[in-house]
């Protein structure tokens, strides 16, 4: 029977540029959840004399990343992700698997822009943050 893969990520780094490594620097730290959902848009391809059932066809792909977890507003991250979302720029969300591993190897690189963001507190007055990033084009694993 196979075994599940384990859902290990050493680090997540938010940077502006696309050729930026990861670095301590440009670490996204506090991030609690990180899921990557990816959709299809379809459109109907229904012809004359099909037998009256719906068909589709896969047009555009694309993904969105809701982030959520305490918020570093003093981290130069925290600072980018937030100017991304009041200037509608263009970022690059880096998710580290293995930094030592070979190209293409270390993560992957997902150009995104912000859509949402939210800053709250929580029960224990911990400041928090909730974002949704939105697909600027194809992940590239780097």
């Amino acid at each position: 029977m196979a075994e599940p893969t384990p859902a290990y990520v050493q680090s997540i780094h938010l940077v502006s540029a696309a050729a930026t490594a990861p670095a301590e620097a440009n670490r996204l730290d506090g991030i609690s959840e990180a899921p990557v959902n990816m959709t299809s848009d379809t459109v109907d391809g229904n012809y004359l004399g099909s037998d009256g059932w719906k068909r589709t066809h896969t047009t555009l792909k694309g993904f969105e990343i809701p982030l959520s977890g305490h918020h570093l507003p003093t981290t130069v991250s925290h600072q980018l992700l937030k100017t991304m979302y009041l200037t509608h720029a263009v970022g690059y969300l880096l998710i580290v698997k293995d930094i030592s591993g070979a190209p293409g190897a270390v993560g992957t690189r997902y150009p995104v822009k912000a859509t949402s963001f939210e800053e709250g507190r929580s029960a224990t007055d911990v400041l928090t943050f909730s974002t949704t990033l939105t697909s600027q084009g194809a992940p590239v694993d780097f």
